[in-house]
């Protein structure tokens, strides 16, 4: 997935984005418990990491923006992009010259379904 992200930041032209172990791991926290939950949102009342800046803090990264791309029910990472390539929004976070850097993960809750996710990030 990382890949596939910086394949299509490349075709417009951009940077690509540095991987970072820290945004992995926000990344991780989020598809876990999406997976565990089963819910597809943003901020996750329920969950152990409720909003994006949480999950950022647990992981130690200290951040000026960031951005975060979910996905629920693509079988693989190649649906997964090309899904988020024709939404607007996760576009705009896939191409973003803001972001520096990034993390991905992806986890499968009980039933099977995949849950993907695109942390993005420039550090403080």
């Amino acid at each position: 997935m990382a890949d596939l992200t910086n394949a299509e930041r490349t075709c417009a032209g951009l940077t690509p984005l540095v991987p970072s172990s820290p945004l992995t791991t926000a990344a991780q926290l989020q598809a876990d418990q999406l997976a565990s939950l089963q819910v597809l949102e943003h901020d996750v009342p329920a969950g152990r990491y409720p909003t994006p800046a949480d999950r950022l803090a647990a992981a130690g990264y200290p951040w000026q923006a960031y951005g975060e791309n979910l996905a629920s029910g693509y079988s693989t990472a190649n649906d997964t992009i090309a899904g988020w390539m024709n939404s607007s929004g996760h576009r705009a976070n896939i191409l973003n010259t803001t972001f520096s850097e990034f993390g991905v993960a992806y986890a499968i809750d009980p039933t099977g379904r995949p849950y993907w996710v695109q942390v993005f990030a420039r550090p403080r």
